[in-house]
């Protein structure tokens, strides 16, 4: 399973904004889905994500859950005890923050995202968000940025024309 942080969701929800990043999510499902991996929204990514939409949205939301591969990942029971273990190993090294100078609630939900992705075994995260691919890296969790996923070769037209 691979996992997606709400960032990647809102690049592709913004092509206008983001052309080249949504073009390389679009062709990234595409291939996942075509592998049947499942993609992963831990709950409070998809909850950061649904908050920053609007209507214009709403066909792209009906779209991602549609999809059999496409999963919201739940913040249950197991990832809350996997949340309090990284807290006390964190803790353990001096403070409850670490090195973020981010503000507690955001640290708070990048490791809520983080537990989740550990415990359903998460191979990969994609992120452009730097506190978390900075705690994944702390934790062993991968991370792909959205920006290094590869475009897909477009199509030339030919011109058949004699010149």
């Amino acid at each position: 399973m691979i996992v997606f942080d709400a960032n990647v969701l809102i690049s592709l929800s913004a092509p206008q904004q983001a052309a080249d990043l949504s073009e390389r999510i679009a062709g990234l499902i595409q291939d996942l889905t075509a592998a049947k991996t499942v993609i992963g929204v831990p709950a409070p990514a998809w909850a950061e994500y649904l908050c920053g939409t609007d209507l214009a949205t709403s066909a792209l939301i009906g779209l991602l859950k549609k999809r059999s591969t496409i999963r919201i990942l739940p913040f249950d029971e197991i990832a809350a005890t996997e949340l309090a273990l990284f807290d006390q190993m964190t803790r353990a090294k001096g403070s409850k923050k670490g090195a973020s100078h981010a503000s507690w609630q955001k640290i708070k939900i990048d490791r809520q995202i983080l537990a989740i992705s550990k415990v359903h075994s998460a191979t990969l995260i994609y992120s452009e968000d730097e506190g978390l691919i900075v705690e994944a890296g702390r934790l062993g969790i991968p991370v792909c940025r959205t920006g290094d996923i590869p475009l897909k070769p477009k199509q030339n037209d030919l011109d058949l024309q004699p010149g």
